[in-house]
């Protein structure tokens, strides 16, 4: 029983490192290409790294600028309600970048536009806090 579960916690693994993958692409703003096209310049991204492994830490110090700049335009928030939500309002809730905290029983994570948040929960009875 346990190499099953153990299976299956590496197939969830690698199945969550795929669709990591798949978001940097559309992140990229690259999700618009074929497959094809996809495949070829990951193959020359290879090739480039091959012949010149320094590229890796410029390609990193990139990403990690981007990333950051992204993470400092963000507020940390945490959105609580009095009773749960509808469908419709937790859709909106995880568009705007927050995930559902089943232990605390609060929404919280990253938001780029608050006010936007909020426009969007005028019909529902919350609270929000601002993480500092």
């Amino acid at each position: 029983m346990d190499e099953v579960n153990l299976k299956i916690k590496e197939r969830k693994m690698r199945t969550r490192r795929l669709i990591e993958m798949g978001g940097l692409v559309a992140k990229a703003n690259l999700d618009h290409l074929s497959a094809n096209t996809l495949f070829g310049a990951i193959v020359s991204l290879k090739e480039t790294l091959t012949q010149h492994p320094n590229v890796q830490d410029h390609w990193t110090t990139i990403g990690k600028d981007i990333f950051d700049k992204e993470q400092q335009n963000k507020a940390a928030v945490i959105l609580k309600f009095a009773s749960e939500p509808n469908e419709n309002t937790k859709r909106y809730i995880r568009l705007h970048g927050l995930k559902w905290n089943s232990f605390r029983q609060e929404w919280c994570g990253h938001v780029k536009d608050i006010e936007s948040l909020k426009n969007g929960l005028l019909n529902v009875q919350y609270s929000i806090e601002l993480v500092v």
